[in-house]
């Protein structure tokens, strides 16, 4: 048997975020990722899917080599959090749908949530949260967004200590890593296995000098000046195989057919993790 000096690297999984590409059912979008090499997904807050049962979503990604689900959006729970209120985000969808579409990471963002939030707010409503996942199986990732009650890492990790449940942690996105003007040194000082989410996107040389945007402008990761390979190097660190999930939010990727896309994101990615 050859050990792993003899065989080099082993290479992290890559996995496509449904905002990369045009607008699919889940499965199309399982079958499109599938096909480009990817072995996760990220869905949408309420997928739609021809699969009546967990079973047959189960086979449909067993039939496409999709290994691990997240669900984005989980923040019905969430407090101070209008726009959850306001769209229907309840916890009991966030379950249901986690339940049927085998969901293992549920990412939450504070998505134009109240910058007044309070720490002990979050902690109350993310506890029990927790705990439902835990009997899912699934994890709990916070992701940090300038503007709102969870603006950077250091406030993300902050509400996950003190929620102090073994499934929570944080997702680190590059494009709000980047807006939050953190460090490298901050993503390796963080503790191990707190990164349970990586979405990863590259970024113009220029962005900073542009109008700030939570959603738009991102680049197919190797088009951009992002320091993208020594990310990927601290967050396998962290979570060693964590899945490095594309989420690149791009109108011109929106104008392409949803596989050529994903196979332009997936080459991106691939030529950024040959160099690990």
């Amino acid at each position: 048997m050859q050990n792993r000096a003899e065989t080099g690297p082993v290479r992290p999984p890559i996995g496509l975020c449904y905002g990369s590409i045009r607008a699919l059912d889940a499965d199309a979008l399982v079958a499109v990722a599938g096909a480009a090499g990817f072995g996760s997904v990220m869905l949408p807050p309420f997928p739609e899917s021809a699969c009546s049962t967990r079973a047959e979503f189960r086979a449909l990604l067993e039939r496409h080599g999709i290994r691990r689900v997240v669900l984005d959006g989980a923040m019905g729970m969430l407090p101070r959090c209008e726009f959850a209120s306001a769209n229907g985000f309840t916890v009991a969808r966030h379950l249901e749908a986690a339940e049927r579409f085998c969901v293992d990471c549920f990412n939450v963002p504070h998505y134009e949530g109240d910058p007044r939030t309070t720490v002990a707010e979050f902690v109350d409503a993310l506890a029990p949260f927790c705990e439902s996942a835990a009997m899912l199986g699934a994890d709990v990732a916070l992701e940090f967004l300038p503007g709102t009650g969870i603006p950077d890492i250091e406030r993300a990790l902050r509400i996950s200590e003190q929620v102090a449940a073994r499934n929570i942690g944080i997702t680190l996105d590059t494009w709000h890593w980047a807006r939050c003007r953190a460090t490298l040194d901050d993503v390796r000082a963080l503790p191990p296995g707190s990164i349970k989410d990586f979405q990863l996107s590259d970024r113009a040389a220029d962005e900073d000098s542009r109008p700030d945007s939570m959603q738009w402008g991102r680049l197919v990761p190797g088009e951009g000046a992002a320091p993208l390979l020594e990310l990927i190097r601290a967050v396998q660190a962290n979570a060693p195989g964590l899945s490095i999930n594309a989420e690149v939010f791009s109108q011109e990727l929106q104008a392409l057919a949803p596989q050529v896309a994903a196979e332009r994101i997936a080459k991106g990615l691939g030529r950024i993790i040959s160099a690990i």
